[in-house]
């Protein structure tokens, strides 16, 4: 059996809304928990009421640091104004085992760095404490006195993280696998390549 130790976090795909989660594995349990902000920039796992049995669960391993568990529910496809469907539908969800970032850098000097990854043939701004949101998108936000897009430098168990922040609220995390004053490598993603160059 694959190593299961560790902590790991929930790889959010375009159609999750639910915020942050990690699972750990414990006495044939696992484990769900979710994000609290301890002090500064650090992190604090908060154990939520849901566990499963792990062995009465279907999961593969995709590498050593990656697993994707299978859960039953629900899919409901409307069909007309009067008429629906409901059938019983597999879901797969992924989750990466967090290890602590590969840096020399202090918290303070990463927030100051700035890199561009290219992810689905867009370029992403990796900058931290800066809104992310267009001109046009700022200004409306600014009517209707919403704070937009940002990326946080948080940490959790030495793992540092660039958290999207949507109007204040924790939405995403994109994981530091390493991270220096020319590179940034990120991890966390949905689809293959699961992690990427930040430049």
């Amino acid at each position: 059996m694959k190593n299961l130790n560790g902590t790991w976090l929930k790889i959010k795909t375009g159609d999750d809304y639910c915020r942050p989660e990690f699972i750990e594995f414990y006495n044939n349990q696992i484990i769900h928990f979710e994000l609290e902000l301890k002090s500064g920039n650090e992190l604090l796992k908060v154990r939520t009421e849901w566990s499963e049995k792990l062995s009465e669960s279907k999961y593969e391993f995709i590498n050593d640091n990656r697993i994707r568990i299978f859960r039953m529910g629900k899919t409901h496809t409307v069909l007309s104004e009067t008429e629906s469907k409901i059938e019983d539908t597999e879901f797969a969800t992924d989750y990466e085992r967090i290890e602590p970032t590969k840096t020399k850098l202090e918290s303070k000097k990463i927030e100051t760095l700035e890199f561009k990854a290219a992810w689905n043939n867009e370029k992403i701004p990796l900058t931290f404490n800066k809104i992310l949101d267009s001109p046009v998108i700022q200004e409306i936000n600014k009517r209707m006195k919403r704070n937009g897009r940002k990326l946080v430098l948080e940490h959790l168990q030495g793992t540092y993280f660039a958290s999207i922040f949507e109007n204040d609220e924790r939405k995403t995390l994109i994981g530091i696998k390493e991270i220096d004053e020319e590179k940034a490598i990120l991890f966390g993603f949905p689809e293959k390549p699961y992690e990427i160059k930040a430049e």
